[in-house]
Protein backbone atom coordinates (compact mmCIF):
# COMPACT_ATOMS: atom_id res chain seq x y z
CA UNK A 1 0.00 0.00 0.00
CA UNK A 2 1.64 3.52 -0.69
CA UNK A 3 -0.54 6.79 0.65
CA UNK A 4 0.64 9.79 -0.39
CA UNK A 5 -0.73 13.34 1.05
CA UNK A 6 0.17 16.82 -0.37
CA UNK A 7 -0.06 20.23 0.91
CA UNK A 8 -0.22 23.77 -0.31
CA UNK A 9 1.75 25.29 2.47
CA UNK A 10 5.94 26.71 2.60
CA UNK A 11 7.05 23.14 1.57
CA UNK A 12 10.30 22.18 2.48
CA UNK A 13 13.60 23.66 2.18
CA UNK A 14 15.78 21.26 0.05
CA UNK A 15 18.78 21.22 1.58
CA UNK A 16 16.93 20.10 5.06
CA UNK A 17 15.04 17.03 3.26
CA UNK A 18 17.44 14.89 5.08
CA UNK A 19 16.54 15.79 8.48
CA UNK A 20 12.92 16.29 8.67
CA UNK A 21 12.96 12.63 10.11
CA UNK A 22 15.23 13.42 13.05
CA UNK A 23 13.81 13.77 16.31
CA UNK A 24 13.93 17.31 17.63
CA UNK A 25 14.12 18.79 13.99
CA UNK A 26 11.28 21.48 13.39
CA UNK A 27 10.43 23.84 10.69
CA UNK A 28 7.68 25.76 12.84
CA UNK A 29 8.29 28.22 15.75
CA UNK A 30 7.51 26.92 18.43
CA UNK A 31 7.52 23.32 17.27
CA UNK A 32 9.08 19.65 19.19
CA UNK A 33 9.76 17.84 15.69
CA UNK A 34 8.48 14.81 16.83
CA UNK A 35 5.41 13.89 14.89
CA UNK A 36 7.85 12.98 11.99
CA UNK A 37 10.03 10.96 14.12
CA UNK A 38 7.40 9.43 15.67
CA UNK A 39 5.63 8.46 12.74
CA UNK A 40 8.92 7.42 10.96
CA UNK A 41 9.26 4.80 14.05
CA UNK A 42 5.56 3.45 13.85
CA UNK A 43 5.48 2.89 9.63
CA UNK A 44 9.30 1.19 10.22
CA UNK A 45 7.89 -0.87 12.94
CA UNK A 46 5.47 -2.38 10.04
CA UNK A 47 8.40 -3.03 7.54
CA UNK A 48 7.12 0.28 5.85
CA UNK A 49 9.13 3.67 4.66
CA UNK A 50 8.02 7.23 4.81
CA UNK A 51 9.43 10.20 2.78
CA UNK A 52 9.17 13.63 2.30
CA UNK A 53 9.58 15.69 -0.95
CA UNK A 54 9.11 19.71 -1.71
CA UNK A 55 6.14 20.12 -4.40
CA UNK A 56 7.38 22.18 -7.41
CA UNK A 57 6.34 25.82 -6.60
CA UNK A 58 4.18 25.32 -3.13
CA UNK A 59 3.77 22.58 -0.75
CA UNK A 60 5.38 19.05 0.03
CA UNK A 61 4.45 15.81 -0.80
CA UNK A 62 4.70 12.81 2.04
CA UNK A 63 4.73 9.37 0.81
CA UNK A 64 4.62 6.07 3.15
CA UNK A 65 4.31 2.76 1.73
CA UNK A 66 3.16 -0.47 4.16
CA UNK A 67 3.79 -3.90 2.88
CA UNK A 68 0.94 -6.01 1.80
CA UNK A 69 -1.25 -7.54 4.33
CA UNK A 70 -2.26 -11.19 3.44
CA UNK A 71 -5.34 -12.75 4.97
CA UNK A 72 -5.37 -15.99 5.98
CA UNK A 73 -7.38 -18.38 3.59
Amino acid sequence: MLVAVEDTGVGIDEGKVDQLFNAFFTTKPGGMGMGLSISRSIIERHGGRIWGLPNAGHGATFHFALPGIRHPE
